[in-house]
């Protein structure tokens, strides 16, 4: 297991559980390109708080079933100095690769995943909720 790309290895993306303790990732290499592009965009390091989940970390957090994260098409990601919603925004209108698109501003990340596009979302995390972006969501947050 060696270098994914110029910026990102493995390590970025193994689950974080205390289950598997890191022994298990998967990574959509699709997703691993969108992210080397969002760090170039922005020219400062992408940061990787969340990739893969294994079956048991799913579990404990009580998501659904089939989460991207466990399929390794998802992460939680930020940029150090960039405000969420110009990451969200430059996501959303630059990079079609990605279907899945959450909006998490208590949290302090950005959902990514390159779900297939016939189930392409975006969503803002309100408290427990996770409320599809209407016109005055996006407004509210300062997206698109």
């Amino acid at each position: 297991m060696g270098n994914l790309s110029e910026h990102f290895n493995n390590k970025d993306f193994i689950c974080k559980c205390q289950a598997c303790k890191g022994k298990e990732y998967k990574i959509h290499l699709g997703l691993v390109g969108a992210l080397e592009q969002l760090g170039a965009h922005f020219k400062r390091k992408v940061e990787v708080l969340s990739g893969f989940w294994c079956e048991e970390y799913n579990e404990a957090l009580k998501k659904e079933r089939r989460s991207y994260h466990c399929l390794g098409k998802a992460a939680h990601v930020r940029i150090a100095g960039v405000p969420l919603n110009d990451i969200f925004n430059f996501i959303e209108q630059n990079m079609p690769e990605i279907h899945g698109l959450g909006l998490y501003p208590k949290e302090g990340f950005i959902h990514v995943d390159t779900r297939p596009v016939e189930k392409k979302d975006a969503w803002v995390k309100e408290g427990n909720n996770y409320i599809h972006l209407t016109p005055e969501k996006r407004k509210q947050y300062g997206l698109g």
